[in-house]
This record gives structure tokens, sequence and C-alpha cells, in this order.
């Protein structure tokens, strides 16, 4: 059975050269996708196309219990321990107050002026993949990461859509 890793992962994925997806076997292309969940990705690397709806949902099922996605920092899931994801591509860690408290208090190594990270889309899929190696030693949050590739990619893409760029942000229905 042939697998098309391309519909899977994107037509801009930079792993493997145009074409390849579309000849490898089932075998290799699991293997392929296993290399991808593992593997720490450079700044080189480019987001593929993803599910922003799918990507909403699962932001409220792994990060919203903690994070918001309003501006004001509200949390109508969760308990707002950490910083709000509204306008978080791009942003520096540590910038933004994490729940109540103000930034750098938890004192979680990501808010150490050392080792601050730019959160480009390839810093976010290698942070929920595993935040403490990501960030260099140990974080307080309570999440152990997340191994699926789309269910990353999807994440980011739902992320990119909270900006103030983005007209539908003025509709609070669209958030709920």
């Amino acid at each position: 059975v042939m697998t098309n890793l391309r519909s899977h992962f994107g037509s801009r994925c930079s792993l493997f050269p145009s074409g390849t997806l579309d000849i490898m076997s089932s075998a290799a292309a699991q293997a392929a996708k296993a290399t991808l969940e593992n593997r720490d990705l450079d700044d080189s690397w480019q987001l593929p196309d993803g599910n922003v709806k799918r990507g909403k949902a699962l932001f409220k099922k792994h990060c919203a219990q903690c994070h918001s996605m309003y501006p004001d920092g509200r949390n109508i899931i969760g308990t707002s321990q950490g910083p709000t994801m509204f306008n978080v591509c791009g942003r520096v860690s540590g910038e933004e107050a994490v729940g109540r408290a103000r930034p750098n208090e938890f004192g979680d190594t990501l808010n150490d002026k050392s080792r601050q990270v730019v959160w480009t889309d390839a810093a976010l899929m290698n942070y929920m993949r595993d935040p403490s190696r990501t960030s260099g030693g140990p974080v307080t949050m309570n999440f152990e990461g997340i191994k699926d590739v789309q269910t990353r990619v999807d994440i980011v893409q739902f992320l990119h859509t909270l900006t103030w760029d983005n007209p539908a942000m003025l509709e609070t229905k669209w958030l709920r």
C-alpha cells in the first residue's frame, strides 16, 4: 500500500525532496513520520498546512486548561496558570504575564533571560513535543508533550489565528 505523506504533512514539508513522499511504502512512511515526531526542528523548517478548526479543538483539549486564547488573558475553560497564547507567534518567552503572576515569577527555565525562546513555528512544535528539552530544564506546567506531528501542526495553525490581524478575532463568539 502506497502512502502519500505529503497530504499528511502538507505540500511545504521540507523534510523530504518533492515527490519523495508520494512513492514511499507504508513502512517507510511510518519511519519518516517517526523521524519527524522525534527530531528537533530548526528555524528553517516550514509549517505545513493544517486544520485550524481541528487545531482549536486540540488547543482546548491540550492547552486551554492553563492558557488563555484571549488578549486579556481570561480563561473560560481552565485556571489561567500560564500566559495567554494570544499573539504568541513571534513573541519572546517570558514577556507575557503568567496567569495572575508577573513574568518570571514562577521561575521557569524559559523565563531565564539567558534561555529565552522566540516562539517561531519550529520552537512551538519542539516545545509542544518536549517542553523540558526545549527549555533546557524543568518547567512548572504539568504537560508531558504531544508526540503526534499533525496534532502539533494543527495547534500551531490555530495559534496563528490568535492575532489582531485576524478580523474574526473581533467576534468573541468565534473563540468560544
